[in-house]
């Protein structure tokens, strides 16, 4: 542990890079995948910790649809059906999978989807177009039904991996009619498809319990999956009782994201190691052009302030280094964003630093943010306080309180004064940058920008043209370059996932979309399986991270 003490000393005082730091210390091999634990263990049981979006990762983990939201070039794969037929601009047809029960055991039909396709039809969600966009359904025998678009809507694929089945009674009974946000977990029990029940908790967005409580569907159709018997997830803990959780003892928390400043710790831990890779997630750091600041609302303050902004710092020092500068909110890890930033130069004329200081100087911005960000937030200041700026911070250990204050904006019903809101937009639709453009939408909730008719007429363009061509990729050009040119938010580097897990569990991030909990595995040496025995000494020594590219 002296030893330990000591790097960090060093470090401290000759500022060694994190891969310097690795250098200096010995690591043990990873062994976990080596000895895995059978599947289901009875036992097996893991905590995680989901700060942001835990409402949509736990509705992809305990519910099913036709497709599901995936990490590759579609950004979905199949679930229920077994595959599809795209006849024209408007008609699909989809087989479904044989032998497929709901997880109370009863037996899912070519009926249930129909049902359930009719009332999502009805009651659809709002954070897309498919709202505005009717279809028709038609059964063609008992394994096979159309789909036929009434309107061109080229994103109908990726909406329908967030179409989830549910059983009638639980329709009936719950109406979990679309919104904002996710409505697929309103209440705990057996009334889905997916890999696991939700037996404990809810999660909404905008309303979530604390603690949600997963266990093990035994009739998923896909036998492979889940591989662990029971997981506790938590929504909204203290991050820094968090990070001593999970790197200080054993059984309290096996998995989180982390803020990029506690790395060492994770590394230094007995029971805790580090997975990094490459991400389409977006910190989004809003601006309130409702009723914000007044200042805010001219677009030469908004320019100063991303211009005020030294990016490479902010890779460097607050990052550190896990992440890449892009010239968009949009994640440059996005493969249709990195060729825009390519291919399209960015005009823009520069305010010299005399000229920054004019604009910038007084200007007072209240933040309200989660406290995980708080490091962040920490950069961008210390950065802006040499142009006169100050920040206000009101901060919060859920995102549910942020989504209450950002999805009340734009109807000027916002309870908190806020000028600045960080919110962690994880990449839920699939490389897919829709997940950040929709922000840009006039009309919607998330949207906290005025009417931009140019940026409008780029995004309903954007619904109907195919993904992969040449039209499509002048419009992403159009939308990115006029956000860019409008400074509708504060720009920050793109991140890295840095996850920290217990070092008995076996996982594999995606870059965006989905953490696929079901996927999880753990070791024969994880606490939840070893009957009491003390973690072996040779075992507590630390694990250089790993980098998945």
């Amino acid at each position: 542990m002296f030893k330990a003490f000591f790097l960090i000393y060093i470090l401290s005082i000759f500022l060694f890079s994190f891969e310097t730091f690795e250098d200096k210390l010995d690591f043990r091999e990873d062994t976990s995948s080596q000895n895995k634990a059978s599947k289901l263990h009875p036992k097996s049981h893991i905590n995680i910790f989901l700060p942001s979006l835990p409402y949509s990762y736990v509705a992809k983990a305990t519910n099913s649809g036709l497709l599901r939201t995936y990490d590759n070039k579609n950004g979905w794969t199949y679930d229920l059906a077994e595959s599809h037929e795209r006849l024209d601009d408007y008609t699909y047809i989809f087989t479904l999978r044989d032998n497929l029960k709901f997880q109370d055991g009863t037996e899912f039909s070519i009926d249930d989807v129909i049902y359930n396709l009719r009332f999502f039809r009805n009651n659809p969600y709002l954070y897309t177009n498919i709202d505005k966009v009717d279809f028709d359904i038609f059964k063609l025998d008992n394994k096979r039904l159309k789909i036929v678009l009434k309107s061109k809507y080229e994103l109908f694929l990726n909406d329908l991996a967030a179409i989830y089945f549910y059983k009638k009674e639980y329709i009936k009974k719950y109406n979990p009619a679309g919104k904002y946000t996710g409505t697929a977990n309103k209440i705990a029990g057996a009334f889905s498809m997916g890999p696991y029940i939700l037996k404990e908790g809810f999660a909404i967005g905008d309303k979530h319990t604390e603690k949600l409580e997963l266990i093990a569907n035994p009739y998923y159709w896909d036998k492979r999956y889940p591989k662990i018997k029971r997981i506790t997830v938590y929504t909204q803990l203290d991050i820094n009782k968090a990070i001593e959780n999970i790197t200080k003892s054993e059984g309290k928390l096996d998995f989180m994201p982390i803020p990029f400043n506690k790395k060492f710790e994770v590394i230094l831990s007995k029971y805790s190691k580090l997975i990094i890779s490459k991400s389409t997630d977006n910190f989004i750091v809003f601006f309130n052009l409702i009723n914000g600041n007044k200042k805010l609302k001219e677009d030469r303050i908004r320019v100063a302030l991303n211009q005020a902004l030294n990016q490479e710092n902010l890779l460097n020092f607050v990052y550190k280094n896990e992440g890449r500068i892009s010239p968009f909110t949009a994640s440059i890890n996005y493969d249709i964003v990195e060729q825009v930033a390519k291919e399209y130069k960015i005009e823009e004329e520069k305010n010299s630093q005399e000229e920054l200081i004019n604009l910038l100087n007084g200007l007072k911005l209240n933040i309200f943010t989660q406290d995980r960000f708080l490091f962040l937030l920490k950069g961008i200041e210390f950065q802006l306080n040499k142009y006169g700026v100050e920040f206000n911070y009101t901060v919060t250990r859920s995102e549910k309180d942020i989504y209450q204050e950002l999805l009340t904006t734009s109807k000027n019903k916002n309870k908190k004064e806020w000028d600045l809101l960080v919110w962690g937009d994880d990449d839920w639709y699939g490389q897919n940058p829709w997940s950040v453009f929709f922000i840009y939408k006039h009309g919607s909730a998330w949207s906290t920008i005025p009417k931009d008719d140019f940026m409008q007429k780029n995004i309903q363009n954007f619904f109907i043209t195919k993904a992969h061509t040449k039209e499509y990729k002048n419009i992403v050009k159009n939308i990115l370059h006029r956000e860019r040119e409008k400074a509708y938010t504060l720009r920050v580097p793109s991140l890295n996932n840095v996850f920290a897990l217990n070092k008995e569990l076996i996982f594999k991030p995606n870059r965006g979309g989905v953490i696929p909990l079901w996927e999880m595995e753990i070791s024969t040496n994880h606490w939840s399986i070893r009957d009491d025995e003390k973690y072996e000494q040779e075992l507590e020594k630390p694990i250089k991270p790993k980098r998945i590219k």
